[in-house]
């Protein structure tokens, strides 16, 4: 089930996290970037533990991004995902964001949810701002994908 996250659910967001980033999957986030953000996550969680999280980063009036989704190993292939990019999406809407972008190694993944692959370079610079304290700020691969919404 879906949730706002409370502090609470902090240790286990930044272990969720850096699990996915040991394996490549995205960036790591230190303790301090998830204390920060914790009114933007939504997490799954099934009999009280966190199995899944995804972040909604407002970046300017009409531009969101989706970070920091991550799912359980043993979760994955169940829907959780698609279900928080959803509702971060919702949120998104609810909020009158005409677009939300993600920066993604799950390209495939993100298409399936609508997103369209776009050149990072169409994508405004204030975007990459957090991009500056990335260890691969100069060598990034990571690819850009966005989706329209009607709001």
């Amino acid at each position: 089930m879906i949730e706002n996250a409370t502090m609470d659910d902090c240790e286990a967001i930044l272990k969720l996290v850096n699990k996915n980033a040991d394996k490549g999957l995205m960036l790591p986030k230190t303790p301090y970037m998830v204390y920060k953000n914790i009114t933007n996550f939504l997490v799954w969680k099934e009999r009280g533990r966190v199995v899944g999280c995804c972040r909604l980063a407002i970046v300017w009036n009409d531009l969101a991004e989706i970070a920091s989704l991550a799912i359980s190993k043993s979760y994955q292939g169940k829907g959780i995902g698609k279900k928080l990019v959803q509702a971060c999406l919702q949120k998104a809407k609810d909020l009158k964001i005409k677009q939300v972008f993600v920066l993604s190694y799950q390209v495939e993944f993100f298409k399936k949810c609508g997103f369209k692959e776009v050149p990072r370079e169409s994508l405004p610079y204030k975007v990459f701002g957090d991009c500056l304290n990335c260890p691969k700020v100069n060598c990034c691969d990571e690819k850009a994908l966005i989706l329209s919404l009607d709001v």
